[in-house]
């Protein structure tokens, strides 16, 4: 019996979609801003901009600000658009509070060179990590900060550290489960080159936890946020902002709750 016309078109136009996935997949996951802004441009006092070349990178820009002294310094590992530039207004809310900020960027963001990959932008996130080491900032005292993708690099970071904190927002259980949730009808688990499964790594780390995620937001959803804050281990705490979206938290609140917890743990 020969297959309808209609039901082989569907057949074909099914596999060409799913190819068409494979093929794009970091072109969708990642959206580079190749812009490089100076923070002098920006009017950020006192934030120096960092250049260097790791084992992975030939140049991988960062933006880093020394904490006052007695606090911590939060090492921020940003989320899948943007630049270092559209992060400058939270760098200034945590230079309000005296806290060093090492703001990092990815392969092919805001003037660093190379394609963004799972791999080394893991690999450089644990290169800036040794470089607060060495200029003397005690483990203790580094917080690890993952904004949306970015979580799934500070739990990697995390892991066989022993950071003061590690803070969340608007993390993921794995890339593999937000893109089976965006494409229910399409194996992407199969075929996924940069899955960063934090559910798997994040019961390891020994640092404190904390969770902020919308219970709007559509393009994390936050099953996949309490997925994993089920899967870490304590201490942890999470809070579910009920009017908030995926890029709202801090007009929500999220900041107030982060300066909280750091007051607390770090």
């Amino acid at each position: 019996m020969r297959a309808s016309p209609i039901l082989m078109f569907a057949a074909l136009a099914y596999v060409l979609f799913a190819v068409g996935l494979y093929v794009m997949q970091r072109k969708m996951m990642y959206f580079p801003s190749a812009e490089r802004v100076h923070p002098d441009d920006l009017g950020l006092v006192g934030v120096e901009e960092i250049v260097v070349k790791t084992k992975y990178t030939k140049r991988l820009l960062a933006w880093y600000l020394p904490a006052q002294p007695g606090q911590p310094t939060i090492l921020y590992f940003h989320g899948n658009g943007g630049s270092l530039a559209t992060r400058a207004g939270r760098l200034d809310f945590f230079a309000q509070q005296g806290y060093g900020v090492l703001l990092t960027t990815y392969r092919g963001y805001s003037g660093s060179s190379g394609l963004p990959a799972e791999f080394p932008i893991k690999m450089d996130a644990l290169y800036f990590y040794h470089w607060l080491q060495a200029r003397g900032v005690k483990e203790s005292n580094i917080i690890l900060y993952g904004e949306s993708l970015g979580t799934g690099v500070a739990v990697a970071t995390a892991l066989d550290h022993h950071p003061g904190a590690v803070i969340l927002e608007a993390p993921y259980s794995s890339a593999a489960d937000v893109g089976a949730a965006r494409f229910p009808y399409i194996p992407v688990r199969w075929f996924m080159k940069d899955r960063y499964e934090s559910a798997s790594l994040i019961g390891q780390l020994t640092a404190p936890v904390f969770i902020v995620h919308g219970e709007l937001d559509q393009i994390i959803p936050i099953r996949l946020a309490k997925k994993l804050y089920a899967a870490a281990s304590q201490p942890k705490e999470a809070v579910w902002l009920r009017d908030a979206a995926h890029n709202d938290l801090y007009s929500k609140g999220a900041f107030e709750l982060i300066a909280r917890f750091i007051e607390r743990h770090v």
